[in-house]
């Protein structure tokens, strides 16, 4: 991003706003509804898709969807004990120049990255997608993971990325001039300029003016690159400190709304709590919305389906490989690397491959990748992972949303939740599933996301109860909700549950200023890399893209 100390320098970001064609357009009904999809995909691929299509009586869940953790944790817990009882190793019966384990955003996008090269992404899930799933119910296409992404830089690699899927037109903005919020049950909007507290409303502005600012003149890239706007030294300083400090020291006492608003979002978006993130972390994600955010019909999973359908039609038969669980990533002497795992039927097989990208998560790969130091894997060990679910509630009917993404605000900042004294509040904000649409569908849903920002969360998430206790607790504050922005509760037909028990990484102050992740993903034995958002420790797709596109060219280097 380049300084814009003029007016004549125009920022790239809003360069790109005033000239891109779908800031003005009207979006269609969705791409991937269920007469769609079945003429892309056969049957078979389908059931692999990022997005799934459900039958007419699937509008409610008995139980979580999300995470599928009886198989991991049943292979993973005593991995050489499993290999052993299966018979152990067998010698590889085929080769590929490059091997990605895993699917979700990373991998897909490494794959995107080296589709010439034709590589065999493995994937554990039935699914494709990682925490970047959606859903179609009738013709209502919303997201079950992560909902949005930031605008990109005019020629930016993320930029060229979207128009290589023929994603750019399709992308929703909600400028920040749109941005809804409730507030003490009432439906507003221009928080930036003060409504909740009219006397203050210069504290409010004031904020928002460094937001702008930074955005503007010294957005803090992550990860630090020559080009970025602030100098390295400005970008490991603001690691050092919380963003709680970092506000306290640029303006002293805070507006206990904008307090609760930041709060909230940290929640909502880091799980984590102001008073122990990094201030890099938390700037890098809140001052790249200034000028709202892009979205499609599926949040983030339109974008995974659409790589997942480019590389079905652009790579060999069988190369994307749903139900493939890795269990060994070996660096063999000859240099080669052995990539075994087992399939969906529970046979054991053995791929020999020139290169390969791990993009799984680093508690993962500390597992499955043998030989790795001992310094590295502690550092993979010690990396803290939260979870969150996720909630869609559909209604009968379609409703005008009140924006994209609504926060709930009460007035006071809530204090940082533990494990024995967990929050009272059921969520945080809720995204309207069906606003990327036009609400053009003939279902109305609301998505609603419940963080649980603090250590030990995943016990609860595991019970039995777990199901029934938490949708019962969102749904009684949604009905509160749905009253707030004009939405009949009576119309509800159902709620489906989702749950990501340990998928979103800690962005813990000291992790990038001391070097840990660059130690924690070093590459191994010069032919295995590591790619996947916790590689910064930061749950966004734009740090899942830098993870991914840098670890497929270091594989370009030696792959023929």
């Amino acid at each position: 991003m380049s300084l814009n100390l003029n007016e004549s320098q125009s920022n790239p970001r809003r360069h790109f706003l005033k000239l891109s064609a779908f800031t003005a357009m009207a979006f269609a009904m969705p791409k991937k509804s269920e007469a769609v999809l079945k003429k892309l995909l056969p049957k078979s691929l389908m059931q692999m898709s990022p997005i799934q299509v459900l039958s007419a009586d699937q509008f409610a869940s008995l139980d979580f969807n999300g995470d599928n953790i009886n198989r991991p944790h049943d292979i993973l817990w005593n991995l050489d004990g499993y290999i052993k009882k299966k018979g152990g190793i067998p010698l590889p019966t085929e080769k590929r120049k490059v091997v990605i384990v895993g699917g979700g955003m990373s991998g897909l996008v490494a794959g995107w990255s080296l589709r010439d090269l034709n590589p065999l992404i493995l994937e554990q899930d039935p699914n494709f997608g990682g925490n970047s799933k959606g859903e179609t119910y009738g013709d209502a296409t919303y997201s079950i993971g992560a909902a949005y992404v930031t605008i990109p830089d005019e020629g930016s690699d993320i930029e060229k990325f979207f128009k290589e899927l023929g994603l750019m037109d399709e992308l929703k903005h909600e400028t920040s001039e749109e941005t809804r919020f409730t507030y003490k049950k009432n439906l507003m909007g221009d928080f930036w300029k003060g409504v909740t507290d009219p006397k203050n409303a210069q504290d409010f502005i004031k904020v928002e003016a460094e937001l702008r600012r930074i955005y503007d003149e010294a957005y803090p890239d992550i990860p630090w690159t020559t080009d970025s706007a602030i100098s390295k030294e400005e970008y490991l300083y603001l690691d050092t400190i919380t963003f709680e400090k970092w506000l306290e020291i640029k303006f002293g006492k805070v507006h206990p709304h904008i307090m609760e608003y930041f709060q909230l979002y940290c929640w909502s978006s880091f799980n984590g709590s102001i008073e122990e993130l990094s201030a890099l972390q938390v700037l890098n994600f809140v001052a790249s919305e200034v000028d709202g955010i892009l979205t499609l019909p599926g949040g983030n999973a339109a974008i995974t389906q659409r790589m997942f359908e480019k590389l079905e039609e652009g790579t060999t038969a069988n190369s994307l490989r749903a139900q493939a669980f890795v269990l060994k990533v070996d660096k063999k002497s000859n240099g080669s690397v052995w990539i075994t795992y087992e399939d969906g039927l529970g046979v054991i097989k053995t791929v020999e491959a020139e290169a390969c990208i791990v993009a799984s998560p680093k508690f993962v790969a500390k597992l499955i990748v043998p030989g790795l130091p001992e310094s590295q894997i502690k550092l993979m060990d010690d990396l803290n992972f939260r979870g969150y679910l996720v909630a869609n509630a559909i209604f009968k009917k379609p409703f005008k949303s009140a924006g994209f993404d609504v926060y709930c605000f009460e007035g006071e900042m809530p204090e940082a939740p533990m494990a024995m004294k967990q929050s009272k509040r059921a969520f945080s904000d809720v995204c309207f599933g069906t606003w990327a649409q036009d609400d053009k569908t003939q279902n109305g849903v609301m998505t609603v996301y419940k963080s649980l920002p603090f250590d030990g969360a995943r016990q609860f998430l595991f019970n039995p109860a777990a199901h029934d206790k938490h949708k019962g607790l969102i749904s009684e504050e949604l009905k509160n909700f749905s009253k707030t922005v004009g939405v009949n509760w009576n119309d509800l037909k159902g709620m489906r549950m989702t749950r990501w028990g340990h998928s979103i990484p800690v962005a813990d102050k000291g992790l990038i200023e001391s070097g840990y992740l660059e130690k924690m993903c070093k590459p191994f034995g010069g032919k295995i890399f590591f790619a996947n958002q916790d590689n910064w420790a930061n749950p966004a797709f734009e740090c899942s893209f830098a993870a991914a596109t840098e670890a497929a060219a270091e594989v370009r280097k030696i792959v023929g």
